[in-house]
């Protein structure tokens, strides 16, 4: 099976970096692999209610510089299943994406970011670290 690579972020504000195998959202944890740097454990079993959210990335080095899109256009495109939204975290932190499925998972629900250019593919958000969602209308 192909690891994914991830930024898991915890609600007390700490990160750790590494890979996810096999990403089960309907359990109560996952078991991860951190980069040497982060941890000398080989693998760590994460709980989903100590977290704020599991990022899937496309590179580890980022860019905290970039000043990612905070806005929906006409250009932002959804499918007749997604829902355009605005996610508040506890911490102030906001998130605009998408939703295949808001709600549907017990513990969270995956949002992909309206920004090309983002670092994370999706994110899985934790309903425990989230403060408010905001849907947006939908353009016909």
């Amino acid at each position: 099976m192909l690891k994914k690579k991830v930024v898991v972020k915890y609600q007390d504000g700490k990160i750790i970096k590494g890979w996810i195998e096999d990403f089960r959202p309907d359990r109560e944890s996952f078991i991860f692999y951190p980069l040497i740097e982060y941890s000398e454990e080989e693998m760590l079993e994460i709980k989903f209610s100590s977290l704020k959210a599991v990022f899937f990335i496309k590179d580890f080095a980022g860019n905290k510089n970039y000043k990612k899109v905070r806005k929906f256009d006409v250009k932002t495109k959804v499918t007749p299943g997604q829902r355009k939204l605005i996610v508040k975290f506890k911490d102030g932190e906001h998130l605009y994406g998408t939703s295949h499925g808001y709600g549907r998972y017990k513990v969270g629900f995956f949002v992909y970011p309206i920004d090309p250019k983002d670092n994370s593919e999706r994110i899985f958000a934790i309903h425990s670290a989230v403060e408010s969602v905001r849907l947006m209308k939908i353009e016909i």
